[in-house]
Formats: C-alpha cells, sequence, structure tokens
C-alpha cells in the first residue's frame, strides 16, 4: 500500500494527532507516521473518530466557544453550525384586517418582511405560505390555512403583512415557534485562538448578523501515537502514514496473518543485501583514495 498523506495538527507532548475534518485516514497499529517536516517516525497505536459538539455565540466572523480547543479544531477544518429558527404554526382566530377584495379561493399569498433562514440547498429561504380557502361575495378574505410554514432566523411581527402575485395586501396575526427541522450551515475554519477560557473561531465567510448563538459540530479522526510528540506544536500540516514498507529504506514489513511471509522475508533480504553491496562498495572506495 503506498504512503498516505494528510492534513493533522497536533500539540507538544501529547498522543493525540487530530486528523483535518472531514477527512479520513486508513490506519493499522503499528504503522509508521511522520508528522510535518521531522524525521522522526513515530508509530500508530490505534484510531477513533471523535464528534464535537458546543454551543457557540456569534461575534462578527468568530464563534465563541467555552474551553480550549486549539489543535482539537483547526485550520481548514469543516463544521457544522445550526441555530434556532422559527416557522409559522397557526393564524390567530378572527385576527385578518387590512384585507383587499380582490381574492378567490385557492388564492397563494406570501408572509413579508422578518430574516428568512438560507442553507446551500435553499440559497434564497422560504418565507411562509397562505392559502386562501374561503372569501365573501365581496372578495375579502374568510378564512386562510397555512400551506407552507416557512423558516425564519427572525420571524416577522405581527400583524404580518401578506401580499399575493399582484401585490395586493392584507395583514394577519401569526403565531410562530420553533422550526420542526433545523438548517445546517457548513464553514471552512480560517483561524482558531485561544483565552484562558474560550475559544475564538475565525470563518471564512460569516454568518447572517441575525445568528448570534447556535451550536456547531465537526467529526475528527483522532489518531493515537506510540509515545508523546516531542516537537514543536502544529496545526494542519502534511503528515503521511507507510503501512507495509519500513519508512526510510521501503524494506517490506512482515503483516499480521500473512498468507506469504516467506515471500516477504525473501524480499526484505534482497533489499537488505542490495544495500550492504553498496555500503561496502563505497568503503572500499573511500579505503583506496586514502592510499
Amino acid at each position: 500500500m503506498r504512503p498516505e498523506f494528510f492534513e493533522a495538527s497536533i500539540q507538544k507532548g501529547s498522543i493525540d494527532l487530530y486528523v483535518t475534518s472531514p477527512r479520513k485516514v486508513a490506519v493499522k497499529n503499528g504503522a509508521f507516521i511522520e508528522l510535518s517536516d521531522n524525521e522522526i517516525f513515530y508509530k500508530v497505536e490505534n484510531s477513533q473518530i471523535i464528534n464535537i459538539k458546543k454551543k457557540f455565540t456569534s461575534l462578527g466572523k468568530d464563534l465563541i466557544i467555552k474551553g480550549n480547543f486549539l489543535y482539537k479544531i483547526s485550520v481548514n477544518d469543516k463544521i457544522n453550525i445550526t441555530f434556532e429558527e422559527k416557522e409559522a404554526v397557526e393564524i390567530v382566530p378572527d385576527s385578518i384586517i387590512h384585507n383587499s377584495e380582490k381574492y378567490s379561493f385557492g388564492d397563494k399569498i406570501y408572509a413579508q418582511g422578518g430574516s428568512v433562514s438560507s442553507s446551500s440547498s435553499n440559497v434564497t429561504g422560504q418565507y411562509t405560505e397562505f392559502t386562501v380557502t374561503e372569501v365573501d361575495d365581496k372578495g375579502k378574505i374568510v378564512k386562510l390555512k397555512i400551506t407552507a410554514p416557512g423558516k425564519y432566523i427572525s420571524p416577522p411581527s405581527n400583524p404580518v403583512s401578506l401580499m399575493d402575485r399582484q401585490g395586493n395586501i392584507t395583514k394577519v396575526n401569526v403565531i410562530f415557534d420553533e422550526s420542526f427541522s433545523s438548517s445546517i450551515i457548513e464553514r471552512d475554519v480560517a483561524d482558531v485562538n485561544v483565552t484562558e477560557t474560550e475559544t475564538h473561531i475565525s470563518l471564512h465567510y460569516p454568518l447572517l448578523a441575525e445568528i448570534e448563538k447556535g451550536e456547531l459540530s465537526l467529526s475528527k479522526q483522532v489518531i493515537s501515537l506510540d509515545k508523546p510528540y516531542a516537537y514543536d506544536s502544529f496545526e494542519s500540516e502534511t503528515c503521511h502514514i507507510t503501512f507495509d514498507f519500513s519508512p526510510i529504506n521501503g524494506i517490506p514489513l512482515m503483516p499480521p496473518n500473512s498468507l506469504d511471509p516467506q515471500a516477504t522475508y525473501n524480499e526484505a533480504i534482497r533489499i537488505i543485501e542490495n544495500k550492504l553491496r553498496n555500503i561496502e562498495s563505497r568503503i572500499v572506495d573511500l579505503e583506496n583514495k586514502n592510499y
């Protein structure tokens, strides 16, 4: 198997190497791993997937969470963000006002105002849709029903203005409650800084100003090393892992439960013998030059 390259972060003195999400790396216990540009190889003890989930407050491009998550959350990580959203759940009885005389049964009218929630699957967001279910003989609305609840970061204030496609306006009082489903926004991490009690996560693209708090989550692979990392801490730097060959000279390693251990052993001896022959040849050349 060829060496696998990936980005990861680790703190000096730790055995936990955090792979940049959402990347997942194939690992085997005992495999050799090189961290950043250090030429000392460590060995893999084990690997696990962890799920980080934290409440945040938003400050411009920064998300602020409690605790120190340096190296656990790193530059280039992709995080999922959810937040409180509202949807229309009920029309207040007998609250239709400023009623035009332009409607027919089945007409669609749409809520105006508020701040709609958008996501990668629905960039423009969705306003609440109402359908006229009963009109009087003058074309005034008697009854409405909610046919699409919409989704808002902050819903419109009552009385809510409703507009049809011709621009006619009707107003009605609407009750909004927590949305049945949550939008998920994905953002890339641009920078991570810590204080004594908090971690500040900078995003490449800020959230909408109306999103003041919410929850972030990400799934990360953590590779445990055979000994503590002894060099300077690093964040989102290239590492590589090799399974079937020694990391320096490419000598075949005997895998567990090998089906053909003799072939692996013989190939390893052949490579070692060639290395020794080259070394001996260089020694002879050096000795001859000294005479």
